[in-house]
């Protein structure tokens, strides 16, 4: 049995039998600013008192942790949000125009390279989530000065062609690094900076998605195994079902989701 085969049957296990708890913090780096820079430090500082006072993190992860930090300091929880920047643009293949990924719905067809043979090809969406309120995220600046945002467990490619790519966690991508281009080039890295940004999550049947700069990245976070693994019954009931049923049984996936993402981390790294 593989290290994957055996990381995703353990994850399994602690979801099912509920042996850890994952626990709500909140963004606190993600505090809006305004115009009141003391006001902004303020609520900051009292965003970190309760992460640390254990006013927050006894929630568990899920709808109740993202409300009340949402209601509370205006950004998002720790726990959710893995995925890109709501206002990335993203070509569809339906209307032939940029459209920005926080339109995007399941049933649309988005732009991206074929696994199999590398060529063009407009690929499905099955899954589409925002994360509500503001969540920590990186930007990645490149050599066009175009910039990538996601969050720092999404996964970029990096190498020097779509065929050679490797999945790499954003948090681990570094300057100097290249992201593959749907033209065959590779695009260098210029800098890494954290920023904060809406989050969402777009899935697609070909498991990747083409930006407006050209950049091909994963529509996946953590690893593409156990991540494709976790969502595989999400995928398998949108083919059989159809975009409805995944939409009605969404509010129990969400909850899924934010149960399974603390351990992917764990068992990405040790894969």
């Amino acid at each position: 049995m593989s290290k994957l085969s055996i990381a995703l049957i353990a994850a399994l296990s602690i979801l099912q039998g509920g042996l850890v708890s994952a626990r709500c913090k909140c963004n606190c780096g993600a505090v809006p600013s305004g115009s009141n820079g003391t006001l902004y430090w303020n609520l900051r500082q009292q965003c970190e008192a309760a992460n640390r006072a254990n006013e927050v993190y006894r929630l568990p992860c899920g709808s109740a942790c993202s409300n009340i930090c949402q209601s509370r300091f205006g950004v998002g929880s720790s726990c959710g949000g893995d995925c890109i920047d709501a206002n990335t643009m993203l070509f569809s293949c339906d209307i032939q125009d940029y459209v920005s990924a926080a339109s995007v719905k399941p049933g649309e067809h988005i732009r991206t390279l074929s696994s199999e043979d590398n060529a063009d090809v407009c690929s499905e969406v099955y899954y589409t989530f925002a994360h509500e309120g503001i969540s920590g995220a990186l930007e990645v600046e490149l050599e066009d000065f175009t910039k990538v945002t996601v969050s720092d467990n999404h996964l970029l490619y990096t190498g020097s062609t779509f065929a050679s790519r490797e999945a790499t966690m954003a948090k681990h991508v570094k300057i100097g690094d290249k992201l593959v281009s749907s033209d065959g080039s590779a695009k260098a890295v210029l800098s890494v900076k954290d920023t904060a940004a809406e989050l969402v999550n777009v899935l697609t049947m070909e498991g990747s998605i083409e930006l407006e700069n050209g950049v091909i990245i994963s529509t996946h976070s953590f690893n593409e195994n156990l991540y494709s693994a976790a969502f595989y019954p999400i995928k398998m009931m949108y083919k059989w079902i159809g975009a409805p049923a995944v939409k009605k049984a969404q509010p129990y996936l969400v909850e899924l989701e934010f149960m399974f993402k603390p351990y992917f981390s764990v068992f990405a790294e040790s894969i």
